[in-house]
């Protein structure tokens, strides 16, 4: 017999470049929705993006396979950190 376990886990992004006014936050969500990841996304005073999800470890790849291949152009740099779980039920946008 096979178990297949899978473990929810919590990540930080925080993204920097030409990332606001672009439809960066609303592609995020709609992201999230599709691979089924809670969290948030807003705008920094800085120009950055913040980006707290947490969900499966493959979708969390994917979903952000799916975003930083649509922003490429966008994106200059991203710094990525391990984040406790908050237990989201949804995305939002902030």
């Amino acid at each position: 017999m096979v178990m297949l376990l899978y473990l929810n886990m919590g990540k930080r992004f925080t993204f920097f470049g030409k990332v606001q006014g672009i439809g960066f936050r609303a592609a995020a969500e709609m992201l999230a929705v599709k691979h089924a990841i809670g969290g948030w996304v807003q705008n920094n005073d800085n120009g950055t993006v913040s980006l707290v999800i947490e969900g499966e470890e493959e979708k969390i790849k994917d979903f952000m396979d799916h975003l930083k291949r649509y922003f490429k152009n966008n994106i200059d740099k991203i710094e990525e950190k391990e984040e406790d779980e908050h237990g989201f039920k949804e995305f939002t946008i902030r």
